[in-house]
């Protein structure tokens, strides 16, 4: 009886050693594909970040060089031809990305800019706004949008400016960073670069419109001082030609009239003389009187006339070097380009 349950118990005993192995087994394949799946997922992870640093220092090389450089060992992309694939520099970029990134990137952005980008396309300044010699960020800027419209006009969907792909070939799937000509212009602060020099150059016309107010205002009141120079010489003529023309009726008097005065008809003449001598004496008097009140009217509206002329030249200078601090301002933003 005793050897029975001795039988059972052994056979129980290596049927659940079976049935745990069997489960070791199930725990450590679902272990085995949960660290390869952790560790597949730490390797996307490094790529993107890698992809996402190479991205990075393309950019800033932009920023610095205003291009892109071209990829290692150069050929024709699948992709389109407008676009060259290779590896990606590193030794050009001066980063520690591994040399295995492949790298596809439109050959006009990796050239010299040709376009020389003006502050004032449409000269609303004239020549107010210095010519630039030296090629800066405004030209990649230009050249890209210029890229942008020009893949729009052809119906292309997918515009690409750059495409970065760890270790396979750029025109496979992912994992891959791709930049557009949009995308671009927005991480090289294109829009606003392009916006800070339209503001400066409407602030620019502006002042330069309230300069030409200035000076449109000075020559007014210049005329204005004028006439009431020649208003003032006019009255002063007035009043000189009066008290002369009263200076000749005294002495005519006194000369001629008086000296009839022996007969009684010749002193009636000379009371009548000297009667009507009063009346003129009283209406020169008045002309006089009055031609010296206009005069001093005269004189005061020159000195208000002079004072606003005054003014009008102060402002006129300040208008002035408002223009030339805006003209100045618009020269700087086109000559630092992309720099705020």
């Amino acid at each position: 009886m005793s050897a029975a349950p001795r039988r059972r118990q052994a056979g129980w005993s290596l049927l659940e050693a079976v049935v745990v192995l069997a489960i070791l087994g199930l725990m450590s394949t679902g272990l085995w594909k949960t660290l390869a799946l952790v560790e597949e997922k730490r390797r996307g992870e490094q790529i993107r970040d890698t992809l996402q640093r190479a991205e990075d220092a393309l950019h800033g090389m932009a920023l610095r060089d205003h291009r892109l450089p071209m990829p290692d060992e150069a050929a024709p992309s699948s992709l389109g031809p407008e676009h060259w694939e290779g590896w990606l520099p590193v030794e050009v970029l001066g980063t520690e990305p591994p040399r295995s990134i492949r790298y596809v990137v439109d050959r006009s952005l990796a050239a010299w800019p040709v376009t020389i980008y003006r502050a004032d396309p449409v000269e609303l300044l004239g020549d107010g706004v210095k010519a630039r010699t030296r090629i800066n960020g405004l030209d990649l800027c230009m050249l890209v949008v210029q890229r942008e419209q020009a893949a729009f006009a052809r119906g292309q969907t997918h515009r690409l400016a750059l495409r970065l792909q760890q270790g396979q070939a750029a025109s496979g799937a992912t994992p891959a960073r791709a930049s557009g000509y949009l995308e671009l212009v927005h991480r090289l602060g294109c829009a606003p670069a392009f916006a800070r020099l339209a503001t400066g150059v409407k602030a620019a016309v502006l002042a330069s419109d309230l300069a030409e107010l200035a000076r449109l205002d000075m020559s007014l009141r210049e005329l204005a001082v004028r006439e009431a120079q020649d208003s003032l010489r006019n009255h002063q003529w007035r009043v000189a030609n009066a008290m002369a023309r009263f200076g000749v009726a005294t002495w005519n008097l006194v000369a001629s009239k008086l000296t009839g005065a022996t007969t009684p008809l010749g002193a009636f003449h000379v009371a009548a003389n000297v009667a009507g001598f009063a009346f003129e004496a009283a209406r020169w008097t008045a002309l006089i009187d009055y031609s010296l009140e206009r005069a001093q009217h005269a004189q005061q509206t020159l000195d208000e006339a002079m004072d606003r002329r005054e003014l009008a030249h102060e402002r006129a200078e300040l208008r002035a070097a408002a223009f030339e601090r805006r003209l100045q301002r618009v020269d700087a933003l086109q000559v630092k380009g992309l720099m705020p």
